[in-house]
């Protein structure tokens, strides 16, 4: 995949016909000392590209503040397919998330174009009625790389902006991700089994959910107690059995005064099951009242200062974000207490019902044994029924405890397995870096030659595991025994890391279907005086050598014009005062 041209319905538009080998977009700064000399668009021109391969638009991108600047404006985006056809996209401002696609045998401008093989088509849905656009250009793109992954995920080491070059192998849309999201396609990228990281992510994850599970089990109850357990609920079966004996020896007597057994133990079954009812329901009132007197919402200041403290800066976007998180904490809070409350007037009023009920029930069991003229018989029932429903209840409590002590050694005998399975995945995951792989070595080579003619230092990547086990991806300089040096914490060094990882994984690549274009803003900003023209040596030989295509964006008070050849050249821009010479065409 290649750029053919990008243009626009506004004339003022700088149109851009890319080609094969090196391109430069070439800006002309006039006055270092204006309010804002670089504002020609050079930037601005990746984030375009990047916008027109279906980014979305969302707070924080480069665009999203600018929608009513362009709502003008459409886009066109010709990009070379590896099967040698051209696929153009349309993309306009004033319908942000929809797409028009066509593909031709041959490259033109479609900017009059009416038929569109796939018109108005949404950018991304989770409906499986729709196919989105990304999915659409993704599967002609064609990739035999990663072909497990959307394009949209890799096409970050491919338009690498100023903010990418901080870390050479995750980028800035992944700082604030989880590793699971972004290192298993850079481990397959370099030739390892991409799916033993997904397992172990997934197992890890699996093994902490059990974890604080099990820990807040364990807060009440010792998994250790359920021998204690089983003996005291058989003590209480027997206790039980004798006073049901007792029970049925009584009812002989209560036959003998024509009072019949039926009729006592319905009134009781319906007594203790009514006693149960109210247990519970004054039970969940209990906790219906804890969870009323709980504040659960964050405390953002605690939380600033807490960033404070660790000297970690908590940005305007982020600080907003954790605001935005507190506001719709307390929200849910303010709703679930209505809802408490409702449910809470909804127990006291069944319980109020249930309690009126028993004294009606105690009134007829009054009644009933008013018969009986033995004081010592009638008391001696009233003892036997209340020890009974006493064993009952206790049963019935240490059964519950029971079956929490139960799911919680199931869980630990559950967590103890994913333990073990997630020592296998670590152990190969460390038998396949140990043994290291021919696409590692290649792409380590290329990487080593390109940063060494660069600099004239050796430049080293390699894969290692930390102490969690977890696999971590670095890049360094090197002295000629082998020992890491600390140059590469220099931004300047550090910017040419980064670009001879991304030369040498698509000059890896060149001869599969995979991007075969790549683009670097500003790669001679803060670089050394005696790099540049040891760079721009390499990146000329190196386009003359590899079939793909290398697009820089270039300062003239970085590099001079005459550096270039005037056929690389495919864009200059010009400061002046009214933004003609821009990117646009005008200032914004």
């Amino acid at each position: 995949m290649k750029l053919s041209r990008l243009y626009s319905n506004d004339s003022r538009f700088k149109d851009i016909k890319f080609k094969d080998g090196l391109n430069v977009i070439f800006a002309h700064v006039h006055d270092e000392n204006s309010n804002d000399p670089h504002n020609l668009g050079k930037s601005a021109l990746v984030y375009l590209i990047d916008f027109m391969l279906l980014k979305e638009v969302k707070k924080g991108n480069y665009f999203y503040n600018k929608k009513s600047v362009f709502k003008d404006h459409t886009f066109y985006l010709e990009i070379e397919l590896n099967s040698g056809k051209y696929l153009t996209i349309r993309r306009s401002f004033s319908a942000i998330t929809r797409v028009d696609i066509k593909i031709m045998n041959y490259s033109t401008h479609l900017i009059d174009c009416e038929e569109w093989d796939y018109s108005n088509i949404v950018l991304n849905t989770t409906s499986n009625n729709t196919i989105p656009a990304t999915t659409i250009l993704n599967d002609n793109l064609n990739f035999d790389v990663l072909k497990s992954y959307d394009y949209r995920k890799l096409v970050g080491y491919f338009i690498r902006t100023q903010n990418d070059y901080s870390d050479v192998f995750q980028l800035k849309k992944f700082a604030n991700s989880t590793d699971d999201v972004w290192k298993p396609f850079v481990f397959k990228l370099l030739g390892f089994d991409n799916q033993l990281l997904i397992d172990r992510y997934n197992n890890n994850s699996e093994i902490e959910k059990l974890k604080t599970k099990i820990k807040g089990l364990e807060g009440y109850y010792n998994v250790s107690d359920i021998d204690r357990i089983n003996g005291q609920i058989d003590i209480l079966n027997r206790e039980k059995q004798i006073l049901e004996n007792d029970l049925d020896s009584f009812n002989f007597y209560l036959n003998e005064k024509e009072i019949s057994q039926d009729l006592v133990k319905k009134i009781e079954n319906k007594s203790i099951k009514l006693h149960k009812e109210a247990y519970d329901i004054r039970t969940d009132i209990e906790l219906i009242e804890t969870s009323l007197q709980t504040h659960e919402y964050f405390d953002f200041d605690s939380i600033k200062d807490l960033f404070e403290e660790v000297k970690i800066y908590l940005g305007d976007q982020l600080e907003k974000s954790y605001k935005d998180l507190v506001d719709f904490n307390k929200s849910l809070v303010k709703d679930r207490k209505v809802h408490l409350t409702r449910l809470q007037k909804e127990k006291k009023s069944k319980l109020r019902a249930i309690d009126k009920e028993l004294k009606e029930i105690g009134e007829q069991r009054s009644q009933m044994l008013n018969v009986l003229q033995d004081d010592d018989v009638v008391q001696k029932y009233k003892l036997l029924r209340s020890k009974l429903i006493e064993k009952e209840r206790s049963i019935q409590s240490l059964e519950s405890q029971k079956d929490f002590i139960l799911q919680t050694r199931s869980d630990i005998k559950e967590l103890n397995e994913k333990r073990k399975i997630l020592d296998k995945i670590n152990q190969d995951i460390e038998s396949q870096i140990e043994n290291g792989n021919q696409k590692l070595n290649d792409i380590r080579f290329l990487f080593k030659s390109y940063f060494e003619q660069i600099t004239g230092k050796n430049g080293i990547i390699d894969i290692s595991t930390n102490t969690t086990s977890n696999v971590e991806f670095n890049a360094g300089i090197i002295t000629d025994k082998g020992d890491i040096t600390h140059e590469d914490e220099g931004f300047s060094y550090r910017k040419i890391l980064c670009i001879c990882f991304d030369l040498a994984i698509m000059s890896f690549y060149s001869k599969r279907s995979f991007f075969k274009f790549l683009y670097h803003d500003g790669p001679f900003e803060a670089l050394h005086e005696n790099r540049k023209d040891s760079y721009l040596d390499f990146i000329s030989e190196y386009c003359n050598k590899n079939e793909v295509q290398y697009i820089i964006s270039v300062i003239d008070s970085d590099v001079s014009k005459d550096k270039f050849n005037n056929k690389d050249i495919v864009c200059e821009l010009q400061q002046d005062d009214d933004g003609s010479g821009a990117l646009f065409g005008f200032k914004y």
